[in-house]
C-alpha cells in the first residue's frame, strides 16, 4: 500500500500489507467529485523542518523520517520540500527500508511542478521522476534488483488537476476545514495515482509525545486508481485518522491506522522553524 502520504506510509506498508483485501468501485464514478477550489486562507507556510517516528501500538518503533520545507526565488516563488527516511528497529529486520524524495511547488497555485524519490529496498533500487502539467502526469521509473540489469520505463495517466506527495499536503492544509468538510485529491507519489479522501470529523485536544495540541481531525480514505479508472480499497483497514494542528500553519501531527491487529502511527516529535 503506497499513498498520497509516502513518507508515512511507504513504512506502513510493511506492517498493513500481509493484512489487505481489496473491494472496487466502479469505473470514472469518483471523477466528479474531485476537489477543485483554489489555495484558501491558510496558504502561507514559514520553512520548517519536521521530523516523525513511525510505531506500532505507540510501543514498538518501526521507522522514522523528516520534512524540510523551503522558498526558492522572490518572483514565481517555488517550495522545495525535501523528505528522507529510513524503517527502524524489528521493522528493519524483516524490511530494511530507505528513501529520499524532494519536491517543487508553485507558491502561488501550490501546484506540483517535479516530484523526485529514490527507494532504496534489501536488493533493489528504484527511482520515480514525475512532471506535471497542466492535463497530464508523465512518469519514468528506473529500478535495478541486484544482480540484474537496470530497468526502466515511461507511462502517463492523464489528468488535469494531479497532485504529488508534498503538495497535496500544502493544499489540504490550506482550505477551511470546518467541521463535515470533505476534500478529494488525485495523488501520484510513485508512479501510479491513488484517490485521496479527506474528512473533517471534529476539532480534540490530544497529546503527542507529551505535548497538547489544539487539532482538526479528518478520517482518510485511500483508493488506487487503476487503469480503466476504476478504484481499489484496502478492506482490512478499519479506519484511517489524520490530526493537523488548529492554529496558523496547520502542522501535520500524527497519522494513524488501525487494522484488526491493532494500529500504526507516523507522530511529529519534533519541528524548526528555519527562518
Amino acid at each position: 500500500m503506497k499513498s498520497s502520504f509516502p513518507s508515512i506510509l511507504q513504512l506502513l506498508s510493511v506492517l498493513l500489507s500481509p493484512c489487505l483485501l481489496q473491494s472496487q468501485e466502479s469505473p470514472r464514478s469518483w471523477i466528479k467529485d474531485v476537489t477543485r477550489l483554489p489555495p484558501g486562507d491558510h496558504a502561507n507556510l514559514r520553512p520548517v523542518k519536521l521530523e516523525y517516528t513511525l510505531s506500532w501500538n505507540n510501543k514498538i518503533n518501526a521507522g522514522e523520517f523528516e520534512i524540510s520545507v523551503t522558498r526558492r526565488g522572490t518572483t514565481n516563488s517555488k517550495f522545495i520540500g525535501n523528505a528522507q527516511g529510513r524503517s527502524t528497529g524489528f521493522a528493519r529486520v524483516i524490511w530494511p527500508y530507505d528513501f529520499r524524495a524532494r519536491s517543487i511547488i508553485d507558491e502561488e497555485s501550490l501546484r506540483p511542478i517535479t516530484f523526485q524519490l529514490t527507494e532504496q529496498e534489501r536488493n533493489e533500487q528504484s527511482s520515480y521522476d514525475i512532471i506535471f502539467d497542466k492535463r497530464k502526469q508523465l512518469y519514468s521509473t528506473t529500478s535495478k534488483k541486484k544482480d540484474e540489469n537496470e530497468r526502466t520505463a515511461t507511462s502517463r495517466f492523464k489528468f488535469d488537476f494531479g497532485q504529488d506527495a508534498l503538495s497535496s499536503a500544502f493544499y489540504l492544509r490550506t482550505q477551511p476545514l470546518k467541521n463535515g468538510d470533505e476534500l478529494n485529491m488525485v495523488v501520484t507519489p510513485f508512479n501510479k495515482p491513488y484517490l485521496a479522501n479527506f474528512r473533517v470529523i471534529g476539532k480534540e485536544s490530544r497529546k503527542i509525545k507529551g505535548k497538547n495540541y489544539k487539532t482538526i481531525k479528518l478520517a482518510a480514505q485511500i483508493g488506487k486508481i487503476n487503469s480503466d479508472l476504476s478504484l481499489n480499497y484496502y478492506d482490512k483497514i478499519k479506519t484511517t485518522t489524520l490530526w493537523i494542528a488548529d492554529d496558523e500553519y496547520r502542522l501535520p501531527l500524527e497519522l494513524q491506522s488501525e487494522i484488526s491487529l491493532g494500529f500504526v502511527s507516523a507522530r511529529l516529535v519534533d519541528s524548526e522553524w528555519l527562518e
